[in-house]
């Protein structure tokens, strides 16, 4: 008996980096502040790659759109709720999307050029 490969396809969006208004602290909240965003989309890329066919393809351009808005009009407190935020509407709007993988990194916060972020990973929920 045969079973079936899981897919371990994905599209990759690395150093998305935007200006948002994110904190905790009132100085935090004073100015936006740079985020970098890496994202794993796992999708079959198996019908974009056989048929060379755009519209069979996650569209990464429309998916990083989607992030930029959601980004530059928030006002979260924290990485996570914006990570959240994020994965919930590109899993909504992004019908193909089975799992994403999201790294918010936050490099200009920390002194002594300590780098910190947060990673978070959800999948579709299946409906019953």
């Amino acid at each position: 008996m045969t079973l079936p490969i899981a897919h371990s396809d994905r599209v990759l969006i690395r150093n998305l980096q935007l200006d948002v208004l994110i904190g905790v602290y009132d100085f935090e909240r004073l100015a936006p502040q740079r985020v970098i965003f890496e994202v794993d989309l796992h999708t079959d890329c198996r019908p974009a790659g056989l048929s060379d066919n755009v519209v069979d393809a996650v569209n990464y351009a429309q998916v990083t759109e989607v992030i930029t808005q959601i980004s530059l009009a928030s006002e979260y407190q924290l990485l996570e709720a914006l990570a959240e935020d994020v994965a919930t509407q590109v899993l909504a709007k992004f019908s193909t999307v089975s799992c994403i993988d999201i790294t918010i990194h936050k490099p200009d916060i920390m002194p002594n050029d300590v780098k910190v972020a947060i990673a978070i990973s959800r999948a579709r929920v299946a409906q019953s």
